[in-house]
């Protein structure tokens, strides 16, 4: 009996280190935000973030938290660059793709993520292997250009 309640108190205690664990790297995860650009208007920063699609492999993400530092309605226009293994990708060929428009409310922050509205907002960075964790980079640079905002 004595051995069934300690296996038991074991077990409580591997599950919620793991679960401690888990919900700490996915919370830094989703809070470790670079700076990318910031003016009076408008802060764009970003960050990396790893979507579970699959069951053999998951996908990394280029993510942005976009804050309107206003106290207007603005509207974020820009276009985004990016280089795969190195070599520039010509998103002209697919430029609704990669000329984005965002409209912010005042002092609003859009973030984002995996599975929300937002994920046209996203950049492939890599597939990551579930098991192994080992990261296959595709992504090797990015730029967001021409960056303009407007008052509404």
């Amino acid at each position: 009996m004595k051995r069934k309640r300690m296996k038991k108190t074991l077990l409580n205690a591997v599950l919620i280190c793991c679960s401690f664990l888990l919900s700490n790297n996915l919370f830094s995860q989703s809070n470790n935000w670079e700076e990318y650009y910031s003016d009076s208007q408008v802060k764009i920063e970003y960050s990396y973030l790893i979507c579970d699609f699959s069951s053999t492999a998951s996908q990394e993400l280029l993510v942005f938290r976009f804050t309107n530092l206003s106290n207007e309605k603005i509207t974020l226009d820009y276009s985004t660059k990016i280089w795969n293994n190195s070599t520039e990708v010509d998103t002209e060929l697919n430029s609704d793709e990669f000329r984005k428009t965002i409209q912010l409310e005042a002092n609003e922050i859009l973030t984002s993520d995996c599975n929300n509205e937002n994920k046209d907002f996203t950049i492939f960075s890599a597939f990551v292997h579930n098991t192994t964790q080992e990261r296959f980079v595709t992504l090797t640079k990015f730029e967001l250009t021409n960056i303009t905002t407007e008052n509404e």
